[in-house]
């Protein structure tokens, strides 16, 4: 560990509970350089401050403490983050971690209880940050979640859109997609965005180690989903290959907890690079007889490729209660577990001519429960209740029982609504202009910047939203210390 006391940053809008903990630290090899409260100035105060751990506070309203969190946590620079508070109940520590807190603490804690926990933290990091060194140049630290099928017309990118979304529903991480569908994508008119800039910009201005760069080629969405979109026209794919795609996946995966790649229907480098990098595989199947003729050719080769069945996972989307296959028939055929049924529902393709993908539009249907539930799984995080299994019932039981999983739930589908809402933007963009418009932002967050002042204690302040009144260096140094 570095010989250096540990520079830590107190985050609580109750300057009382900041100057106890202060008082709770007067230990040698830590130093509370900083304080702030909530919001955006606690990130300006952690850059400016060069902080080793933030500890922040969560009390009620745990809202605003969870989105600073976030922002600390898991950003495009983050840091170790000590949750402390008065709340010891199991959901707000759960939403504490899920926010990205690394340890929690529950009041009232021993000035050595909080001393050792922060020099675990700083031990952990260090560790982390060694690893990362050492490990071929690459800084990647999020899942990337690759979607794939064997055919057009299967519903990958409905998969691949409703999953991103249902993962930026149920958690606070930072999400992003990728439409790697290069000649063909449509992910940015499915989430009714017109993007400004493309993974055709980010391939040809990108250099190796631009990691924080590729925030100004996302698109942000209304659910916090950036996304990076494909190229305007097929003649932008000819110069994105396999290295310049591995690149932009890792960078992505650097600066985002969670990426959901979407690529196409052929079996080309691009698509191979993002399988090879992915954390999981999620092979989209319909239960028709091409296809999943063609899905257990795809298997045989992922299995000759050395993809384990905990990497490679079978959705079966469109299902419906007479399928020219049945679920049964699927799975012996295949001779592979099925993770996830996907039920058919009119109102999926509705979603799609929209722009509303159905875990927006419709996420009380059946089918917008099976992909909140999906991504409810693939977080980690604890199954619904449900008050009956739906139109597998018998299947899904039998499944349960042989492999301890709940299946994905299929519950009753709502009418589709008859009223007619308006043209959405992607498409008045295709309308008005060749490819896309020229309407829309490069998604790079602006955080204020606060004004201090030295208190005299050997802490500084924050005082708000406002113009900073930078101090010297020196000053700087002179005033974090005792």
């Amino acid at each position: 560990m570095s010989e250096q006391p540990i520079k830590i940053l107190i985050v609580d809008d109750n300057e009382k509970a900041r100057d106890q903990l202060i008082e709770q630290l007067r230990f040698g090899d830590v130093q509370v350089v900083g304080e702030s409260g909530f919001g955006a100035a606690a990130y300006t105060w952690a850059q400016q401050l060069d902080v080793d751990v933030i500890v922040v506070a969560i009390e009620e309203p745990v809202a605003r403490c969870l989105r600073t969190v976030e922002t600390l946590a898991v950003g495009p620079r983050s840091w170790p983050v000590l949750g402390i508070s008065s709340l010891g109940d199991r959901e707000t520590m759960r939403k504490a971690i899920v926010a990205g807190v690394r340890d929690y603490l529950v009041r009232p804690v021993s000035p050595e209880e909080l001393h050792q926990t922060i020099l675990n933290l700083r031990r952990v990091e260090e560790a982390r940050r060694t690893v990362v060194e050492q490990g071929q140049g690459t800084t990647r630290g999020g899942t990337i979640i690759t979607v794939t099928g064997v055919k057009g017309g299967i519903g990958k990118s409905t998969v691949a859109t409703n999953l991103v979304l249902a993962l930026a529903e149920q958690t606070r991480q930072h999400i992003a997609m990728v439409d790697l569908d290069l000649q063909f994508g449509d992910d940015a008119v499915m989430l009714d965005l017109v993007p400004t800039r493309t993974i055709e910009d980010a391939a040809n201005e990108m250099g190796q180690a631009d990691l924080q760069q590729i925030h100004s080629y996302l698109t942000d969405h209304p659910s916090r989903v950036r996304l990076l979109a494909a190229p305007a026209t097929p003649v932008g794919s000819e110069n994105i290959g396999e290295e310049q795609a591995g690149r932009i996946l890792e960078a992505l995966a650097a600066t985002h907890d969670y990426v959901v790649a979407d690529t196409s229907a052929q079996l080309e480098p691009v698509s191979l690079k993002a399988m090879d990098l992915a954390t999981m595989v999620l092979v989209v199947v319909v239960p028709e007889v091409p296809c999943v003729r063609r899905t257990k050719a795809l298997l045989t080769l992922m299995q000759e490729w050395g993809y384990s069945r905990d990497k490679v996972k079978l959705i079966v989307n469109q299902v419906k209660k007479k399928s020219e296959v049945s679920i049964a028939e699927i799975e012996e055929v295949l001779q592979y577990p099925i993770f996830a049924q996907i039920p058919a529902d009119p109102v999926v393709s509705r979603g799609i001519s929209l722009g509303t993908p159905v875990v927006m539009s419709a996420p009380k249907t059946e089918v917008g429960q099976a992909f909140l539930e999906l991504g409810r799984v693939l977080l980690g995080l604890p199954k619904k209740q449900r008050r009956r299994f739906g139109v597998f019932g018998r299947k899904q039981r039998a499944e349960q029982v042989s492999t301890g999983r709940t299946p994905l739930a299929v519950g009753e589908s709502q009418p589709v609504p008859t009223d007619r809402p308006p043209v959405p933007a992607s498409v008045v963009a295709m309308r008005d202009a060749e490819g896309f418009g020229t309407v829309g932002h490069d998604g790079v967050a602006e955080f204020p910047v606060p004004t201090r002042s030295d208190t005299g204690n050997g802490v500084t302040r924050h005082h708000g939203d406002g113009p900073v009144v930078e101090l010297p260096l020196a000053r700087r140094r002179e005033s974090a210390g005792d």
